[in-house]
């Protein structure tokens, strides 16, 4: 495979593997994916695959959040999808799916100075082994930091890996580490990450602001805030059961959840809904309804409707909630 980059912004994006897929697939038409945030570079990555293949291309302006909404089946008769800025959703793999996930590498950064600040919040913290996790624009700066870890005596016991907004890779719970630094931007995957690891000390590094810094304070008052809502769920009687599409439809949470609905003799409705935010379930809310579990994107849950009118759960808190009847800690996972 030839290595190719394609310079936007302060990203590389890896175009080579494109361009050999393109020519194999003799493909005439795709759709290209951007993630949010990153849409504005669209007619500079459309031009420049028009340009070196004559293939068209269609821009996706539909929300991007990952992988899991990969448009691996969508109207328009594309030879292929190209995805951008995300691993393949490790719970999600259709067969035949022709979607191409292209990495794009956050390059704003000096990997030296980046890894230099981490390296001293870890010996101040007196942490010594370590876990590594990141996301799609950070993978090569991870392979750097964990390079400059082991070299002044750091165990690395895990990594680097990279974690989605609800899924880690179960290994990490058993990796032994004393820390796990978090490689990316803001707090989204750092609060993620620290919700399923319990008491170990989460590190948030941020390529984009340079800071280095303990997450465990912000990862506290959510999981405070979610026991409370779990809490609020105990005495419900009647629930709603969002159903997502894509990757994020998973039948098999649904049918459990059903069957334990079905087992305690509570009522349940299930509501299809592609996309969730809070004015969709607020039109959707109805007296009927106590309380609602999403089994589509379970970090909308966690972050767009913990102060919903009524409890939005995710699986694995519903779960606790109806089949112990009682809140006690909070479960390590979100489906």
């Amino acid at each position: 495979m030839t290595e190719e980059y394609l310079r936007i912004g302060d990203y590389e994006l890896e175009v080579g593997r494109l361009l050999e897929r393109l020519a194999s697939a003799g493909a005439s038409r795709v759709l290209l994916q951007l993630p949010e945030g990153l849409k504005r570079y669209y007619p500079a990555v459309a031009d420049y695959i028009g340009a070196r293949t004559g293939v068209e291309v269609r821009l996706d302006a539909g929300p991007v959040y990952g992988s899991c909404l990969a448009a691996h089946e969508r109207p328009g008769g594309y030879d292929l999808v190209v995805h951008v800025g995300h691993d393949p959703y490790p719970l999600y793999a259709p067969r035949g799916a022709k979607v191409v996930y292209l990495d794009l590498e956050y390059v704003g950064v000096d990997p030296e100075e980046f890894s230099g600040r981490v390296e001293e919040y870890l010996r101040v913290a007196g942490t010594r082994r370590v876990a590594i996790v990141t996301t799609n624009q950070h993978k090569r700066l991870s392979g750097f930091l964990r390079e400059r870890l082991e070299t002044g005596g750091f165990g690395v016991a895990f990594g680097p890996a990279v974690v989605f907004g609800c899924y880690v890779p179960p290994e990490l719970a058993t990796a032994g580490a004393e820390a796990v630094v978090v490689v990316a931007g803001g707090l989204f995957h750092a609060i993620g990450v620290g919700m399923l690891v319990g008491r170990t000390l989460v590190v948030r590094a941020d390529p984009y602001t340079r800071t280095v810094g303990d997450a465990s304070r912000e990862v506290s008052r959510f999981v405070a805030v979610r026991l409370r809502r779990m809490l609020d769920a105990l005495s419900a009687r009647s629930w709603g059961i969002i159903v997502g599409t894509a990757g994020q439809y998973r039948p098999s949470v649904v049918e459990r959840l059903v069957r334990v609905l079905r087992e305690r003799g509570h009522r349940y409705y299930l509501y299809d809904a592609p996309l969730l935010d809070v004015e969709v379930l607020r039109n959707a809310d109805s007296p009927e309804v106590e309380a609602y579990v999403v089994t589509s994107c379970p970090r909308v849950a966690v972050d767009d409707l913990s102060e919903f009118e009524k409890p939005v759960l995710t699986p694995s808190e519903a779960l606790v909630v109806l089949e112990r009847g009682s809140v006690d800690e909070y479960p390590r996972g979100f489906l």
